[in-house]
């Protein structure tokens, strides 16, 4: 599995927004500034989220964006789901959204590289399901910390 662009940066600037958890909302601007994303393809990032019920959204001067739900409640599987979709290397290997490829000549059920390829998925949900974005967070702002007293 390769995270895709927009994956890596929805999980760069979600942890702003579980810092911020039950303030005012976040604008674009302000993401992107943080983490140096260009704003309009973070704002495709954010609608994508609210989209998928991560985020919620106000319009305005004082709008932006924050989080739907407490940070602890949220998955980065949750978030990379919402972004890239499955997390299955090959999508007949996929638990939610399964489909068979017409050109593969192996049985669907007994096809080795599809029990392969739900193992390896089992494996990367296991981990990205057990890290919430509060947990995230806290490590983001560990690491910057860090730098901020070198």
């Amino acid at each position: 599995m390769k995270l895709s662009r927009k994956s890596v940066y929805a999980l760069r600037v979600l942890p702003h927004l579980a810092q911020a958890y039950g303030g005012p909302p976040i604008s674009v601007s302000q993401l992107g500034r943080a983490e140096s994303v260009p704003t309009k393809y973070l704002e495709q990032i954010l609608v994508t989220l609210r989209k998928q019920g991560l985020l919620v959204s106000e319009r305005g001067k004082e709008g932006g964006y924050a989080l739907r739900k407490p940070p602890e409640e949220i998955t980065l599987g949750d978030i990379i789901r919402a972004v890239d979709g499955p997390l299955a290397p090959i999508s007949c290997a996929s638990r939610t959204a399964p489909h068979r490829d017409p050109n593969c000549p192996y049985p669907f059920e007994t096809c080795w590289l599809r029990q392969l390829m739900l193992r390896v998925r089992d494996n990367i949900s296991a981990v990205l399901d057990r890290e919430s974005l509060a947990e995230m967070a806290s490590d983001a702002r560990d690491a910057m910390t860090a730098i901020e007293e070198r």
